[in-house]
């Protein structure tokens, strides 16, 4: 590798000094250092000191360090309650390398300029691994919390942060200093570079605060020299670096990070397969290589870990039902018996001991994932984790070309349908998800199945479907784990074997996708038997299914039980719903599509605010709960407080309204009312739940903020937890309110006058 660099002295000390420190003369430490000079580079102009908007940055991805900050944050919050307020997600931890503004027209640019940048940080590591090193907390002012970040040798970050700066610089992108607070002048040279990672900051709480008094409480709010005393040289873990990311600082990924703009890679170092699996929770690739070895892994009395291979992410996640094609026939005697075979169960210890081996403290904050690779360590491993893990519950539901791509299955992914083949039955989904979960006697699993392999996979009764669900598992859960069917979704055929199979699985969620109006029967038919479902969904119904007999016959079906009915994806509106006919049982209706369009066009069951005014009928009072999706399409003639109004006369028991919203890209965010709609509503006393926003990037976080402001509980896919998400009331994580008391009488009446 190329000499380190040493660090940079302060502003203002001299184009000579900086020469000395980054040009081709002997720095102090007697090396020649590879980065290039300094260079004058044009200022910032008035258009870009509007506020950084991307940024370069390092993930910090360790177990340990993730840990250790959660102690800290949770330490703060015990301290004083308000500090929960400020937490920095830890989904979203990372130490910034470089912050600049970009304009969207630019992006193809910045990604050149990154790219470059990463060439000349390889070129410069030479092949070195880079290695980050948490230890010690500091403060801004008692306001932002921080763990400071630094590299073996120390100068390796510097020497990255340096190296960005000057390639963005080149390409004319601004460069914010490393205070954060001013943009870099072109006279001026970097100040030196500290790493940190911030974990809590009042700053992000007092944006977000719901009212003055909120605001004044969240200013008190200072973290004192006594509470740094302690841990301000606390070591709290360190990890390996293989890549570092350009990032938006609006919007998220799925897995609750930034959006990715660009991933550079860095040098890794050559590890044998005994490092892989080290519990330092560094690399993430190498725990995804532990996972993998893992995943089917079967310990033997005389087996040793590296003699165990893997099937790779897919064999070990995918389950086939048969090793050739020809054994796929109608006759499915020996495919069934290859998903029952299992390993013969190892001796059982009683739960409570085998805990009392972890000790208390250890054991609620293992994963699942941590359970798996103890499980592939010894046989004394895998029998404690099958001791302590007795029951999965699973939800199933189908993804392909014709078939919804998520859980909620709502009018927002009507526009984003499945891309899979179809060419495997059955899939573990959400992986990271499922590692990522407090191991226990009970594990959550979601499971996509082939849309045409509905057959294959319900055919054999719910013993071969507990038996296929444990083969998608890992391999050390599946001997007598007891597999309970929480929901389906997304069943497209109603056979005889898939209703005899859902039948004796009684789900308590249940959903249809794309029958005909001539297989509507099965369905009704079907539904009588459901006498544990509390959920029954009806998506993508061809328009021939118009006719309000239909709906009457579906009601009159409805199990006992049921709490919510939603159709999803319509070909029809609703207006000729046979209200009269829902069960004082259902509490929970949707999905209701007000102006909804899907790349120009009206999308399926949407109608115009004027029409659901005039013909949409009302509700009885036992409906508390009512899922919305609007739109852009078209004008919103009528006022928030008059949406507001008519959505309570329609439904005179509402209490809780879930909204997902939907902008078109020409859109503005003062062209809706939806802002005010949540106010107004959250003023006369409904809950406003906002389960989706899709729009873009620039106008997410303000609508977020906005909404939040307002009163709104939005759906913060950045948290992580399922506390702060707002899942539609179809899905199977929705936490149904207790006991809801709908509008009085009095109040009724005088609603239905104020709005006539």
């Amino acid at each position: 590798m190329a000499a380190v660099p040493p660090p940079r002295g302060g502003r203002g000390e001299g184009e000579r000094q900086l020469q000395g420190s980054y040009g081709g003369s002997s720095s102090s430490s007697g090396g020649s250092s590879i980065c290039p000079k300094w260079q004058r580079l044009p200022g910032p102009s008035q258009r870009d000191r509007r506020g950084p908007t991307h940024f370069v940055a390092i993930r910090i991805v360790s177990r340990e360090i993730l840990r250790c900050l959660q102690q800290l944050q949770q330490w703060f919050v015990a301290k004083d309650p308000l500090f929960e307020r400020c937490l920095v997600p830890l989904k979203r931890l990372h130490t910034a390398l470089l912050l600049t503004s970009i304009e969207d027209s630019r992006l193809n640019e910045a990604r050149v300029a990154c790219a470059e940048a990463a060439r000349s940080i390889r070129a410069f590591l030479g092949g070195q691994e880079v290695r980050l090193v948490v230890s010690g907390i500091g403060t801004f002012g008692g306001r932002v919390l921080f763990a400071r970040v630094r590299t073996e040798p120390p100068e390796l970050l510097e020497a990255m942060h340096h190296l960005l700066s000057s390639s963005f610089r080149r390409h004319g992108f601004p460069v914010v200093d490393e205070t954060g607070q001013a943009w870099l002048q072109g006279s001026e040279a970097p100040r030196q570079f500290s790493a940190h990672a911030c974990f809590l900051k009042v700053s992000r709480a007092i944006v977000h605060a719901r009212s003055d008094c909120e605001k004044r409480a969240l200013r008190g709010l200072q973290v004192s020299e006594g509470d740094l005393s302690a841990c301000r040289k606390t070591f709290l873990g360190a990890q390996s670096c293989i890549d570092f990311e350009l990032l938006a600082m609006t919007g998220s990924e799925s897995d609750g990070y930034y959006l990715r703009m660009q991933v550079e890679g860095l040098p890794r170092a050559k590890r044998g397969a005994a490092e892989h699996g080290a519990a330092d929770g560094g690399n993430e690739e190498d725990l995804a290589e532990a996972l993998e070895a893992a995943w089917a892994a079967q310990p033997g009395p005389d087996s040793e870990q590296d003699d165990r291979s893997c099937g790779g992410p897919e064999k070990s996640r995918r389950v086939s039902f048969a090793s050739d094609p020809a054994a796929a026939s109608p006759n499915r005697a020996s495919s069934s018996a290859q998903l029952t075979s299992v390993q013969p169960p190892l001796p059982q210890r009683p739960v409570a001991s085998c805990l009392s081996l972890l000790g208390a403290d250890v054991w609620p904050n293992l994963t699942v994932g941590d359970l798996v690779r103890l499980a592939a360590a010894s046989r004394d491993g895998l029998a404690l984790v099958r001791s302590a893990v007795g029951r999965a519950k699973v939800v199933l539901f189908s993804v392909g070309q014709s078939s919804s791509s998520s859980w909620e299955g709502s009018c927002s992914d009507w526009d984003r349908r499945g891309s899979d083949d179809g060419d495997w039955p059955v899939e573990l989904r959400c992986v990271e998800v499922f590692l990522s979960q407090t191991g226990g006697p009970e594990v959550f699993a979601e499971l996509g199945f082939a849309e045409d392999a509905q057959e294959e996979l319900f055919g054999s009764g719910l013993e071969g479907l507990q038996a296929a669900v444990r083969q998608a598992l890992p391999a050390c859960l599946r001997a007598g784990l007891e597999v309970e069917v929480e929901a389906v979704r997304n069943i497209c055929s109603m056979s005889p074997s898939v209703f005899q199979t859902i039948r004796a699985a009684q789900p308590r969620i249940v959903g249809i996708e794309g029958l005909a109006a001539s297989e509507t029967l099965d369905w009704i038919s079907c539904a009588r038997h459901l006498t544990s479902a509390r959920v029954l969904v009806h998506a993508w119904t061809d328009s021939d299914v118009d006719d309000a007999a239909f709906f009457a016959n579906l009601l009159e079906a409805l199990p006992p039980l049921v709490q919510g009915l939603d159709f999803q994806n319509l070909g029809c509106p609703l207006t000729d719903f046979p209200v009269a006919l829902l069960p004082e049982a259902c509490v929970a209706f949707g999905t209701l599509v007000l102006q909804r369009d899907v790349n120009g066009c009206s999308a399926r069951g949407s109608m115009c605010f004027g029409d659901f005014v005039t013909t949409f009928p009302r509700f009885p009072r036992h409906v508390t709960i009512v899922r919305a999706s609007l739109g852009t399409e078209g004008h919103w003639a009528f006022s928030a407080q008059a949406i507001a109004d008519v959505f309570r006369a329609k439904f005179p028991g509402l209490l809780v309204l879930q909204l997902e919203l939907s902008l078109r890209h020409s859109a503005a965010t003062n062209d809706v009312p939806f802002v005010d709609l949540a106010r107004a509503l959250v003023e006369a006393g409904v809950r406003v739940e906002v389960t989706n926003i899709r729009c873009r990037a620039v106008q997410y976080e303000f609508l977020r903020a906005a909404l939040t402001h307002a009163g709104a509980a939005v759906h913060l896919v950045e948290d992580g937890t399922e506390v702060s998400c707002n899942y539609p009331f179809s899905h199977p994580r929705y936490d149904w309110p207790k006991a809801p008391q709908p509008l009085g009488e009095l109040q009724e009446t005088q609603l239905i006058n104020e709005f006539s």
